[in-house]
């Protein structure tokens, strides 16, 4: 017999987001002890079985507000531009741990990564073949790279 509360997880695709020089962090924020940030695109690529396309360049931004316990709330708002031409809107709803001193894990760059990076998405489009994005729960992952500057984020849907 079938569960209805056990879920799959299908890959679906990965976007890979290229930065410039623009990371920005200021505060600390009044009456607080948590700074504000700010990373726009540059651009990207979108590459999966289930979507392929583009990230808009200067689109948007991560505005990401960095706490005091050292969390990274992620709040990253751009446009994806599908390969068919269709304009894709993504709230992209996270969170970043950094790893403990001395305690990093590094991917095959060499580059030192958060303890956790995951990230819930969520889209408007219009009707249309990309219009399962709006009506879908997908989550996500994300390893920081370099050379040049960028993160890939790697996308599931829920089943």
């Amino acid at each position: 017999m079938k569960s209805f509360v056990d879920v799959e997880l299908e890959h679906a695709f990965d976007i890979t987001v290229f930065f410039g020089a623009d990371r920005t962090i200021f505060g600390p924020l009044p009456g607080t002890s948590t700074h504000q940030g700010y990373t726009p695109p540059i651009g990207g690529e979108i590459s999966g079985p289930m979507l392929q396309g583009e990230v808009v360049p200067h689109s948007g931004a991560d505005y990401a507000t960095v706490r005091a316990d050292g969390t990274i709330e992620l709040r990253a708002h751009y446009l994806l531009k599908a390969s068919d031409g269709t304009l894709i809107y993504i709230n992209n709803l996270g969170y970043l741990n950094k790893a403990e001193e001395g305690r990093e894990e590094r991917n095959e760059q060499g580059l030192a990564q958060p303890a956790y990076f995951r990230l819930t998405p969520y889209f408007r489009c219009p009707e249309g073949p990309h219009d399962w994005l709006t009506r879908t729960c997908i989550v996500g992952g994300g390893e920081r790279r370099a050379d040049p500057d960028h993160s890939l984020f790697r996308y599931y849907v829920v089943k």
